[in-house]
C-alpha cells in the first residue's frame, strides 16, 4: 500500500547514536518493501569515505546477522516499529543481502563528492567537457603551478610586472618579505573556497587596467580628503594660537585642541580615534566650560569669549566627518586590497588556462558546475542520465554539507518527495559544524533543524536524539552544564538557543567517569612558558598510564603546530606517540637519507645534501675515526669515489648498477647497498609504494625530487590503531571519533583570525566594481550600515565556530576528560571571556567553585571504571624486508626451460625436488611411513618410487651417525628461513636441538663432496652463533647409492 512521503530531521548531539539511527532507518526501508532491489532506489550520503565505509559495513553485517537468525538490539527495534516477524526478516534479509552483493555498484552509500562526480560524468558532453577529463584532487599543486606561471611572466608582460612589483612593495610596507612566491601560494588558496568562487566569477571580465584605474582614483580622492581635513584643522589651531592660547589652557588636558590636531594627521589615525560621542561631545552639546580649571582668569575670559566660535568649529568638523570619513575609510581599506585582488584575479585566469590545456577539472568546482548547468534541468532527465532514480534520501553530517551542495540536491529530492512512499532523512548537529572554511554553514542546518525553513511541500518532522550512548555520566553532565553556560556568551539568539536547548543529553547505563579542569600560571622564564602545556600533559599521562593503555589516551590540539610541540616533548620523555607529524615520511631519517643520495646524484655540487649523507652514514655505519676526519676525507670527493671508499664499511652500493636500472630498482639499490633496513620498516615500505606509483608516470630522479618537495608534507604512513601509543591529533581530525581518555591542552582567542577577508558589496557607483575582497577589521563597521552588519555577523560566526570546536573537543571523551588551560585573570580577579580559559573560569564562578589559589578542579572519581583489557592485535606484522636484486631473481625464460621437458635430466630434477620435500616433512623416525604413504596416496609417487624412497629414507633415519637426530628426544626445525646479518635469507635443511639447547646442522646433498657444501654449513654456523646459539656438529648427508655422512 502506498504511504505518504515523509521529511524527517534528526538533531543528533555528540554520542547520540546517529549512525545507528541511519542504519536502522535504511534497513527498515529495505525490509518493509516487497522489492528486493529497493536498495537501488536509496541514496545515503555521508561526509567522508570512512563514514560511508562504516555505514556500508553496518548495513551488510546487520543484514547478515538477521539472515543467520541472530538477535540484537537493532532487530528488537525493527520488530517493535514494524509489523514484520522474525521469519520474514530472516528470509528477506538473506535475499536482499544476495541482491546487494550481486549488484554492489548500485549500493549507493557514498560521499557527496562521489555523487556530484557521477552527475558531472553523466553530463560531461552537455558541459562541454571531454568525456575522458581527469579529476584533480590535489588542487593546491595546480594552484602552485598557476602561481609559478604568473611569476614567470615578470619582465615579459609590462602591466603584470608592474602589478607584481606593487604587490611586493605592499608586502615590504607591512614589514613582510618582498619574496612573494610563498605568500602568493598561501594567499591564492582563497580561489579554491566554494564561497569565494562565485565572487571571483564576477571579476572575470575585469582587466588589469580596471584595477589600476580604481587604485589611482582612490589615491586621488583620499589625498583630497586628507587635504580638506588638514586645512580645516590648521585653520582652527591657527585661530586658537592667534588668541594666545595653548593646549594646557583647555579642559581635560586640552581635549578639544587635540581633536583638531587629529584632523591634520588623518592618514595616521585609527578609525576609532575620531569620536563624536563621549566626554568632549557632551561638553560641547551641554555648553560646559571649555577652559581648564587651573587656567588664569584672563585666559578663561578669552576662551569664554570665543567658545561659540569653537563650538561652531566642532560642529563643522562633525559635518566634515559625516560627509567624507566613511568614504575615506572605505577607500583606505580598498587601497590595501586592490593590488592583492588584481593578483588573485590573474592567478585565477592562469588556473583556468591550465585546466583547459590539460583537460583537468578540480573536484572543488563540481558543485558550481552542477548549480550553473544541471540543477535547473527536469529531475527525471537527471535521473535518466545517471541511470538511477532515487526514492529515499538519507543525508548524514548535514551541518557540514555546503550551501551549494544542498541547493543542488533540492530539485532531485523535491521530485522524489512528490511521489508517494518516499522519504528524506537529514541527520546533523549545528554544534559540530566546524568546516565553515570548506563551505559548510551551521546556520543551514540550524534552520532546517527548527521550524524556520522547509524547502519542500512535505510536512517536516523534527526529532532529537536525546541520549548520549558514548560517555559516562560525569562527562555527560559536565558538558551539559558547561555548554548551557557558554550559551550566555553567544550574541546570536539562534546560536544561543542551539547551545542551551541542545545540551540536555540524557545519561546511559554507564555511571561515573571523571572530568578535570587544570589552570596554568604564566611562567617567568620564556623557555618554561613554551613547554608548560606539554609538561602538564606528560604529568597527566604519567598519572593515567597505570589505569589506561597509552592507545586509550588521545591529546587534542587546536592547531598542527600545538600538536607538534606536545608530540616532540612526549617523545623526548619516553612516551610513545602517534600523530600526523610522526607518521610523515619526511620525518624519518632513512627516507631523508635516500632523498639526499638522490639529490647528490642529481646535482654533484649539492654540498649541503652531501654533508647530510655523510652525517647519516657516520652514525649508521658506526664509523670509528673522529667525525671531522671522516667529513674532511669525503666532503670534497666525487660521488663515485665516496661510494667506492665506503665499501670498507660494508657498503655494497654500486653507482654503475644504479645508473642502469629503472627508478624503483634505483631506490632498492640504495636501501640494499647502504644496509638501511634489517627487518620490515613501515616508512621504507610506504616510501617504496610512493616510488612505484611515480615510476608508473615514467618519472626520473629530477621529476621525483620535484614531486617530493611538493608533496612531502602530506605523504605519511598509516599506523595501526592497535599500536600502544598516545594519539595526538587536531580537533578537526577527531571529528566522529571517541577515546576512553581525552586530554585537551588549549586556550583559544575566540575572536582571533589570521588575515581574514570579506566580500564587501556596498560600494559607491564610481568604483565600477560590484564587490571587492577586503580585509576584515573593525574599520568596516564605521563605513556604513552594511559594513556594521558584516562586522557583527562575522563576530557571531566566529563565536559559534570556536564554541563548536570546543564542543567537539570535550565530547570525544568516553570515561575521562582532562582540560588544561591558562589562568588568564586580571589583578582585580576579572577573567577574560574572549578566551576559552576565561569561559571555564566564568563557569566555575557561576557554580561557586572558583578559588583564586586553586589550580585544579575535579568532577567525579578518577578511578577507572571499565576493566582494563588488552585487545588482541589484528595487525599482521611483517618481520622481513623483502628486496632482491634483479640479477638474483632466478627467473628463467620458458624457452630455455622447455629444453628439459620430457628429458631424463628434467625428470631427475623433478624427482630430486620431490625427495627433498618429503624429507622436510619428516620430524622423527616414527612418521616416515605415514609421510611417504601420504605422497603415494596423492598420486605424487608411483609404486616403484614408493619403494625406492621408503628404503632410502629408512637408511637415513637408521644410520648410526644420524639415528639420534631422528629420535623423539630432540627438537627439530626443518627448512626454516633465517635472515643473516647481510639481510640474506638462509634455509638449513634440518636444525636439531638437544636438551642442552645445543644445535646440530644437517644438510642433504647429492653427488660428490664439495668445498662449497662445507662453506655453506660454515656460514650457517656463523649465523646461528650470531644469534647466540651453541653449535655442536655440522653434518652433510650425501644421498647416492649409499648414505655417506660427512662432518664439517
Amino acid at each position: 500500500m502506498q504511504q505518504p512521503s515523509t521529511f524527517q530531521v534528526y538533531n543528533a548531539s555528540a554520542g547520540s547514536g546517529k549512525t545507528f539511527t541511519l542504519v536502522k532507518k535504511y534497513i527498515k526501508v529495505l525490509l518493509t518493501s516487497d522489492d528486493l532491489f529497493m536498495f537501488q532506489k536509496v541514496l545515503a550520503i555521508t561526509f567522508t569515505n570512512k563514514a560511508a565505509g562504516e555505514m556500508k559495513e553496518r548495513v551488510l553485517s546487520s543484514l547478515e546477522g538477521f539472515a543467520e537468525g541472530k538477535e540484537n538490539d537493532l532487530l528488537k527495534i525493527i520488530l517493535a516499529e514494524t509489523t514484520l516477524d522474525k521469519a520474514i526478516i530472516k528470509e528477506r534479509s538473506k535475499r536482499i543481502l544476495d541482491a546487494i552483493l550481486q549488484n554492489y555498484s548500485a549500493f549507493s552509500i557514498t560521499t557527496i563528492d562521489s555523487f556530484t562526480h557521477k552527475i558531472i560524468k553523466s553530463f560531461a558532453y552537455d558541459l562541454g567537457l571531454s568525456l575522458n577529463f581527469e579529476v584533480e584532487m590535489d588542487a593546491i599543486s595546480l594552484l602552485n603551478e598557476a602561481v609559478d606561471v604568473l611569476i614567470s611572466k615578470i619582465g615579459t608582460d609590462k602591466k603584470l610586472t608592474n602589478l607584481l612589483i606593487d604587490y611586493s612593495l605592499d608586502k615590504t610596507d607591512d614589514d613582510k618579505s618582498w619574496d612573494i612566491s610563498k605568500d602568493l601560494n598561501d594567499f591564492a588558496r582563497v580561489l579554491l573556497n566554494e564561497d569565494d568562487v562565485k565572487h571571483f566569477r564576477k571579476l572575470s571580465d575585469k582587466k588589469l587596467d580596471d584595477f589600476f584605474e580604481l587604485k589611482k582614483k582612490l589615491q586621488k580622492d583620499n589625498k583630497q580628503i586628507e587635504k580638506e581635513y588638514k586645512i580645516f584643522g590648521e585653520e582652527v589651531l591657527s585661530f586658537i594660537d592667534t588668541n594666545g592660547l595653548s593646549i594646557a589652557d583647555f579642559a581635560y588636558a586640552g581635549e578639544l585642541v587635540k581633536h583638531f590636531q587629529k584632523l591634520t594627521k588623518l592618514r595616521f589615525l585609527k578609525s576609532e580615534d575620531l569620536k563624536f560621542e563621549g566626554r568632549l561631545n557632551t561638553t560641547i552639546e551641554d555648553s560646559k566650560n571649555l577652559f581648564a580649571g587651573k587656567a588664569s582668569a584672563a585666559t578663561k575670559d578669552t576662551i569664554e569669549g570665543i567658545s561659540e566660535q569653537l563650538r561652531m568649529y566642532y560642529y563643522q568638523s562633525k559635518d566634515l566627518y559625516n560627509s567624507s570619513f566613511s568614504k575615506y575609510l572605505l577607500n583606505k581599506i580598498t587601497l590595501k586590497s586592490i593590488i592583492p585582488l588584481a593578483v588573485l584575479n590573474n592567478i585565477n585566469s592562469e588556473l583556468n588556462t591550465i585546466k583547459e590545456d590539460n583537460n583537468i577539472r578540480l573536484n572543488a568546482e563540481f558543485n558550481q558546475l552542477i548549480s550553473d548547468n544541471i540543477k535547473d534541468q527536469p529531475a527525471p532527465f537527471i535521473y535518466e542520465r545517471i541511470g538511477q532514480r532515487f526514492q529515499h534520501y538519507f543525508i548524514d553530517e548535514m551541518q557540514d554539507t555546503s550551501v551549494l551542495q544542498w541547493q543542488n540536491l533540492i530539485p532531485l529530492i523535491d521530485n522524489a518527495l512528490a511521489q508517494e512512499s518516499s522519504n528524506l532523512l537529514l541527520v546533523g548537529d549545528g554544534k559540530q559544524a566546524i568546516y565553515r572554511w570548506r563551505g559548510g554553514k551551521a546556520e543551514q542546518f540550524i534552520d532546517l533543524g527548527s521550524n524556520e525553513e522547509n524547502p519542500f511541500h512535505v510536512h517536516k518532522n523534527i526529532k532529537n536524539l536525546e541520549t548520549n550512548y558514548r560517555s559516562y555520566s560525569e562527562v555527560i553532565n559536565f558538558n551539559n552544564s558547561f555548554f548551557q553556560h557558554t550559551s550566555n556568551f553567544l550574541q546570536n539568539e539562534s546560536y544561543k538557543k542551539l547551545f542551551y536547548d541542545g545540551n540536555t543529553q540524557l545519561e546511559n547505563a554507564k555511571k561515573g567517569g571523571f572530568v578535570s579542569l587544570t589552570f596554568l600560571d604564566k611562567e617567568e622564564e620564556k623557555d618554561d612558558e613554551k613547554v608548560k602545556y606539554p609538561k602538564k600533559v606528560l604529568e597527566k599521562i604519567n598519572q593515567l598510564k597505570d589505569d589506561f593503555y597509552l592507545n586509550e589516551i588521545c591529546i587534542l590540539t587546536r592547531t598542527k603546530k600545538d600538536g607538534i610541540a606536545v608530540a616532540d616533548y612526549l617523545s623526548e620523555n619516553g612516551i610513545s606517540i602517534i600523530s600526523s607529524e610522526t607518521l610523515l615520511l619526511q620525518n624519518n631519517s632513512l627516507i631523508n637519507f635516500i632523498i639526499d643520495v638522490l639529490r647528490i646524484i642529481q646535482n654533484a655540487n649539492d654540498e649541503e645534501s652531501r654533508f647530510e649523507v655523510l652525517y647519516f652514514l657516520y652514525e649508521h655505519l658506526e664509523v670509528r675515526i673522529p667525525k671531522h676526519e671522516f667529513f674532511k676525507k669525503h666532503i670534497k670527493s666525487a660521488n663515485e669515489l665516496i661510494f667506492e671508499e665506503l665499501q670498507s664499511y660494508g657498503v655494497t652500493f654500486s653507482f654503475s648498477m644504479f645508473q642502469q636500472v629503472p627508478f624503483y630498482e634505483k631506490i632498492e639499490e640504495i636501501i640494499r647497498g647502504f644496509n638501511l633496513v634489517t627487518s620490515s620498516n613501515a616508512y621504507v615500505q610506504f616510501f617504496l609504494d610512493v616510488v612505484l606509483e611515480q615510476q608508473r608516470k615514467a618519472t626520473d630522479i629530477g621529476d621525483f625530487l620535484e614531486f617530493w618537495d611538493l608533496k612531502k608534507e602530506k605523504l605519511s604512513i598509516v599506523a595501526s590503531e592497535n599500536s600502544d601509543a598516545v594519539q595526538v591529533m587536531t580537533i578537526h581530525k577527531s571529528k566522529g571519533l571517541e577515546f576512553p581518555v581525552v586530554i585537551f591542552p588549549c586556550d583559544v582567542d575566540i575572536y582571533r583570525q589570521i588575515s581574514p577577508k570579506i566580500w564587501f558589496d556596498a560600494l559607491p557607483e564610481d568604483y565600477k566594481f560590484k564587490e571587492l575582497l577586503i580585509d576584515y577589521k573593525k574599520d568596516i563597521s564605521f563605513i556604513n550600515e552594511r559594513g556594521l552588519e558584516i562586522y557583527n555577523q562575522q563576530r557571531e560566526e566566529l563565536e559559534l565556530d570556536n564554541f563548536n570546536l570546543l564542543y567537539v573537543s570535550l565530547t570525544r571523551a568516553v570515561e575521562q576528560l582532562h582540560v588544561i588551560t591558562e589562568k588568564k585573570i586580571s589583578a582585580k580577579g576579572i577573567e577574560n571571556v574572549n578566551y576559552y580559559s576565561g569561559i571555564f573560569i566564568n563557569y566555575l564562578k557561576d557554580q561557586n567553585l572558583w578559588q583564586e589559589d586553586v589550580l585544579e578542579y575535579n568532577f567525579g572519581n578518577i578511578r577507572r571504571l571499565k576493566e582494563k583489557e588488552k585487545e588482541a592485535s589484528l595487525t599482521e606484522i611483517h618481520q622481513k624486508f623483502i628486496s632482491t636484486p634483479w640479477q638474483e631473481h632466478n627467473i628463467v625464460l620458458l624457452a630455455s626451460d622447455s629444453k628439459l621437458w620430457n628429458t631424463e635430466q628434467g625428470k631427475a630434477i623433478d624427482f630430486g625436488n620431490l625427495f627433498h620435500e618429503i624429507l622436510s616433512k619428516i620430524i622423527t623416525n616414527k612418521n616416515v611411513d605415514a609421510i611417504v604413504t601420504q605422497y603415494h596416496q596423492k598420486g605424487l609417487i608411483d609404486e616403484v618410487q614408493l619403494k625406492t624412497i621408503q628404503n632410502t629414507i629408512d637408511a637415513i633415519v637408521s644410520h648410526p651417525e644420524l639415528t639420534t637426530y631422528f629420535s623423539e628426544e630432540v627438537t627439530v626445525f626443518n627448512e626454516r628461513e633465517i635472515v643473516d646479518f647481510d639481510n640474506q635469507i638462509i634455509i638449513p635443511d634440518r636444525l636439531v636441538f638437544n636438551k642442552q639447547n645445543e644445535v646440530t646442522i644437517i644438510d642433504y646433498k647429492t653427488g660428490n663432496s664439495s668445498k662449497d657444501h662445507h662453506q655453506q654449513l660454515l656460514k650457517y654456523e656463523l649465523v646461528l652463533k650470531s644469534m647466540n646459539f651453541k653449535v655442536g656438529k655440522k653434518l652433510l648427508v650425501y644421498i647416492n647409492d649409499k648414505i655417506d655422512v660427512v662432518e664439517v
